[in-house]
């Protein structure tokens, strides 16, 4: 059995329709646990409904705490042998979980990751309704090069014996995706993450400012995390992948000082410093990463300026798009 875990904060222009896609599965034994967070709007009454009509359906009220401690909630309650996360405005294909278990059996996964497919509230599209199973097994590199692979839970399957042995740290209160995905695979002895070639995860993506506090918050919060609970040598002994996640925080926190010199926002750069110097020692010490990006973090973290002419060399838009963050966040008041 699978147990689809669907945290829900005032959801109702789209909670019927992520509902509907999974319960529609072509995949049925599933148990679908919706965490309601307090919600003020008519997502209850549509939880109520549906579940009135599909025994499969367990609601979960609590307070308006926030989403970690929904999803915490969730793996509490989960019974399957699969774990399985999806946000409640978005929808998966109709062979969702059919696929994704069918690769996990085949190749006997850790993990397994799908494609996803971005689309704005108005858009209209179709969806390939008999995808071909195509699936590759990831490497620690490719993992820490990818985005949705490695950013977040939702877009995937996983085994309850691992998923259920981690919690949402609720002090993270951005990027909880990124680490809680990170520590899981970083846990596992050798895993085994597949990734399926197709567009099965439909996520719904809501217009936003591309430069928001958010993404400040999430590289300090996720660093500094790090920094205080997984220091090395505690992180080289769970498993050869764990320098993904360090890969990770410190590639968001080097943005995040080149970002912070270009406001002139010193307190910002002093603390993104600070978290460098640690995550980079870790880094270099580490026996599983590779020389070149042993190299090419303590060149950058020790001379900030190569961080831009990297970039630069390697993007000939990025000058313009300097311009447009300046742009586009303003004054420095606005971020820690």
């Amino acid at each position: 059995m699978i147990s689809v875990i669907i945290p829900i904060y005032n959801a109702e222009r789209y909670l019927d329709k992520c509902l509907t896609s999974i319960l529609e599965n072509t995949y049925r034994n599933l148990e679908v646990i919706c965490v309601n967070d307090g919600s003020t709007d008519g997502s209850p009454m549509i939880l109520q409904r549906i579940k009135a009509q599909d025994p499969r359906v367990v609601v979960i009220d609590q307070e308006n705490l926030d989403l970690e401690r929904a999803r915490n909630n969730g793996l509490d309650a989960a019974t399957g042998d699969y774990i399985a996360f999806i946000d409640a405005d978005d929808f998966v294909h109709p062979k969702y979980f059919e696929l994704l278990l069918e690769c996990m059996k085949t190749t006997d996964a850790d993990m397994v990751v799908c494609g996803v497919r971005r689309f704005t509230e108005n858009e209209e599209f179709s969806i390939e309704p008999k995808p071909e199973l195509r699936y590759k097994k990831l490497t620690a590199e490719q993992l820490a090069a990818s985005c949705f692979p490695r950013r977040v839970v939702w877009g995937r399957l996983m085994r309850s014996r691992d998923a259920q042995t981690l919690r949402f740290p609720p002090e993270v209160r951005w990027a909880q995706d990124s680490l809680y995905n990170l520590r899981l695979i970083g846990r596992l002895d050798d895993p085994a993450i597949y990734e399926i070639d197709a567009e099965l995860y439909y996520y719904l993506q809501i217009p936003t400012s591309r430069f928001h506090r958010h993404a400040y918050e999430s590289a300090i919060a996720i660093a500094d995390w790090y920094v205080r609970h997984w220091r090395d040598p505690r992180h080289m002994k769970t498993g050869p992948w764990a320098w993904v996640l360090l890969y990770h925080a410190i590639t968001t926190t080097l943005r995040t000082r080149y970002q912070a010199s270009l406001l002139k926002n010193r307190k910002l750069v002093r603390k993104s410093n600070a978290l460098l110097r640690p995550m980079v020692t870790d880094l270099v010490r580490d026996r599983y990463v590779r020389l070149k990006y042993k190299l090419g973090f303590a060149v950058i973290a020790l001379f900030p300026w190569v961080y831009r002419r990297f970039r630069v060399w390697n993007d000939p838009t990025f000058k313009d798009s300097e311009k447009e963050f300046i742009k586009n966040v303003g004054e420095t008041s606005k971020f820690p």
